[in-house]
């Protein structure tokens, strides 16, 4: 499973994106392995993807490319409970929401990875266990 960052869906449904010809890419290179977006993600996408025809390419290339959603099998507050304890870790670094919200669950999804091109995830930020994140592009 790989958890998709705002990032890439951001620059794969903008043209102008300077990262959109490397999301192109990296989408090659990875195949077609499952692809899953959390709640997070989703809304920062949607905010920065502010027109009506960018929202339009994130819907077509969320169909096309069968994202799912990340479930929540699991309680959602216990979830949030440990994403405040990543942020309040990593708060010299003032990192948002999702991003507190792919370290968490790659935590607990031990076989996921993270495609990203935040450059704190190689760098800085790590599981709540003190782990690297897994990351599915470099």
């Amino acid at each position: 499973m790989i958890l998709v960052d705002t990032t890439p869906l951001v620059a794969l449904c903008d043209p102008r994106d300077r990262l959109h010809a490397r999301a192109l890419a990296d989408l090659d290179r990875i195949g077609r392995r499952p692809l899953v977006v959390c709640e997070p993600v989703m809304t920062e996408a949607c905010f920065l993807l502010e027109r009506a025809l960018q929202r339009q390419r994130l819907d077509r290339l969320c169909r096309e490319l069968a994202m799912r959603p990340l479930p929540t099998g699991e309680s959602e507050a216990g979830r949030w409970r440990d994403v405040f304890l990543w942020l309040e870790r990593y708060a010299e670094h003032e990192p948002d929401w999702a991003d507190g919200y792919l370290a968490v669950v790659s935590g607990r999804e031990r076989k996921a990875k993270v495609w990203t091109y935040d450059s704190e995830f190689r760098t800085v930020w790590r599981r709540l266990d003190g782990t690297r994140i897994p990351l599915v592009v470099r």
